[in-house]
């Protein structure tokens, strides 16, 4: 019996170690709301694409595109680094990312679910869900391989995502085990926004 209670400790420990663990992972993962600690958070977008919405590009000048590709998928398999990723099957039947296109200067194109983890305010439906397209590609003016990221939210109406598809991007590029040499937003969205001028008297 002192055998089993033993053995019931060391479970009920590791539980509690697990559900600490995946606790501070979600709260890693999550912009919720109000002023923004993480820095990853700071980048709220206002509808850029009728909703909430990220696009971002980042170059590798010493890595392949394959290696680029590889590197991402390994990051976000099984779940990525909080455990809330999820590739999805590409038009032609692969797991996350497509084939090799060889169609200069597109190589390979992939998909990934990130799943927020905390409800949604007005859906009773459960937590929210980004989508996340890359597209990597060979710029041909530099001959240096480029990765496009773009986060969009699933939900209608979201007109504002407390930074959420700007962080669902750096937190998968974060996880990468190559690291892009530079970082840019292609257009508008998901930047930081400078607070209004105060009212002039």
């Amino acid at each position: 019996l002192q055998f089993l209670y033993f053995i019931g400790l060391v479970y009920l420990s590791k539980m509690r170690t697990l559900a600490l663990v995946l606790l501070s992972c979600g709260v890693a993962s999550a912009c919720n709301g109000g002023p923004p600690t993480d820095p990853d958070c700071q980048n709220i977008d206002l509808g850029s694409c009728g909703t909430a919405c990220c696009k971002m590009l980042f170059t590798y000048p010493n890595n392949t595109a394959t290696q680029v590709k590889d590197s991402l998928f390994a990051a976000l398999s099984n779940g990525g680094p909080d455990g809330r990723y999820a590739w999805q099957t590409a038009a032609g039947g692969t797991y996350g990312f497509s084939v090799d296109y060889k169609y200069y200067p597109y190589h390979y194109v992939g998909q990934v679910y990130h799943t927020t983890p905390m409800p949604g305010q007005y859906v009773q439906s459960g937590p929210y869900r980004d989508t996340v397209n890359f597209v990597i590609f060979t710029e041909p003016s530099r001959n240096v391989t480029t990765l496009r990221a773009f986060s969009i939210s699933d939900i209608n109406g979201a007109l504002g995502d407390n930074g959420m598809n700007y962080k669902t991007i750096m937190l998968a590029i974060k996880a990468a085990n190559i690291a892009p040499a530079t970082s840019a937003h292609e257009d508008k969205s998901c930047q930081i926004v400078p607070p209004p001028p105060p009212p002039a008297h």
